[in-house]
């Protein structure tokens, strides 16, 4: 079946811009293949990116639209799909989104095959009646450049893509920031919740493939990965690329949990030694004092049944202490309530046990920590013995 005529304008464009297809392989880490490819419009001559009129673009968004969906039902093998990025102009009407349904779909490429990829800085631009035409018709949506500019997570939830793409300035925090690193993986896990797959592109060296790696992504797109071509690499060159930092990654990681894991359990030893000196009888400064000569221990605290804290924290020489001026509201917890944190719960339901919580954010002093905390008897009453350490590099 033929494709529509395209509009007057849409003709002037391509009579005057010839352009090449070129595909950008996205490889799924799982699947350990490539399970899309995203269109990319190089031009034969080089001129400046096209701008004009929202009619303009939306023109020029059908003439690309078409040129990638020819090219690519041409080259067409095993199951993959076509990325294809929509300028919001198109979205903006949701006259023009059936136009660009109408025309994808008379040029007999399968909608379900379909990504369409929206920037993260055109969401105010889109109009939801023309994402759920998209949706109906069978199309993945996708957001693209997550986190290049302010990012608007409401977007994500109004929008509800298949997929969300995280930007290079992303990719690039997270090789230089430790806090980044952390915050990529958040947003990872937040996209998961939100029902979105993550892409990660602008991957291009080995420490953006390790960020990736780690970040707990479901794809990943980049030069490291395969470069834009007319005819993209193959997964016999891409996974064994992926496959090396892979085992690089894991043999870092084990490595890691090895020294981890020895330092919890010396952790995990004071700790018990500490509470047995505590149902004995030792003052809490003097039975905690092995265990705060620990490299990875923060501090000491004890709670009453009722979670409320008795007397202030034990600091080891990891805790400056003199807190700094930004948090001294929060240094004093003398009196404090951590009932509702799930070490306390864990240890009261299970008196003798000891317990290691998830890494979180500590309100002490803001720093990401783990807290080991046991129910134990002092003077037969019911207390709550617990100790933060820090999280390992």
């Amino acid at each position: 079946m033929s494709s529509p005529p395209p509009p007057p304008a849409a003709a002037g464009l391509e009579r005057a811009t010839a352009v090449d297809t070129f595909f950008q392989p996205i490889y799924s880490l799982a699947h350990r293949r490539t399970v899309g490819l995203e269109a990319l419009a190089r031009p034969q001559h080089q001129h400046a990116p096209f701008q004009g009129t929202p009619e303009e673009r939306h023109a020029h968004d059908l003439i690309a639209c078409a040129l990638h969906a020819r090219r690519f039902l041409a080259c067409r093998g095993e199951p993959r799909w076509l990325c294809l990025n929509v300028d919001g102009a198109t979205l903006g009407q949701p006259e023009r989104t059936a136009t660009l349904v109408r025309t994808l779909e008379e040029i007999g490429v399968p909608p379900e095959t379909v990504v369409l990829e929206l920037l993260d800085s055109a969401g105010d631009d889109v109009d939801d009646l023309s994402v759920s035409l998209l949706k109906e018709a069978g199309f993945l949506i996708a957001i693209d450049n997550f986190g290049v500019q302010q990012t608007n997570l409401e977007l994500i939830y109004r929008l509800e893509p298949d997929l969300v793409k995280f930007g290079h300035r992303l990719v690039r925090s997270a090789v230089t920031e430790p806090r980044s690193r952390q915050l990529l993986s958040r947003l990872v896990h937040l996209m998961h919740e939100a029902g979105a797959l993550v892409v990660v592109a602008g991957v291009e060296t080995d420490e953006d493939v390790r960020i990736a790696l780690e970040s707990g992504c479901d794809l990943v797109q980049g030069f490291f990965v395969a470069a834009p071509a007319s005819e993209p690499e193959g997964d016999d060159t891409i996974t064994p690329r992926i496959d090396a930092k892979w085992d690089e990654l894991m043999g870092r990681e084990m490595l890691k949990r090895k020294v981890t894991r020895r330092h919890l359990e010396l952790s995990r030893q004071a700790f018990v030694q500490a509470a047995i000196a505590l149902m004995q009888g030792t003052p809490f400064s003097n039975a905690a004092t092995p265990m705060l000569a620990l490299p990875d221990v923060l501090r000491c605290f004890l709670l009453d049944h009722e979670g409320r804290q008795i007397g202030t924290n034990l600091n080891s020489r990891l805790v400056t202490a003199k807190p700094g001026l930004k948090f001294a509201p929060l240094a004093d917890t003398t009196g404090a309530v951590w009932s509702r944190r799930a070490y306390f719960q864990h240890a009261i339901e299970q008196p003798g046990v000891l317990y290691m919580s998830q890494p979180y954010l500590s309100m002490t002093d803001t720093r990401s920590c783990i807290t080991l905390s046991m129910a134990i008897e002092i003077d037969e009453a019911l207390h709550v013995l617990c100790a933060d350490l820090k999280m390992p590099h």
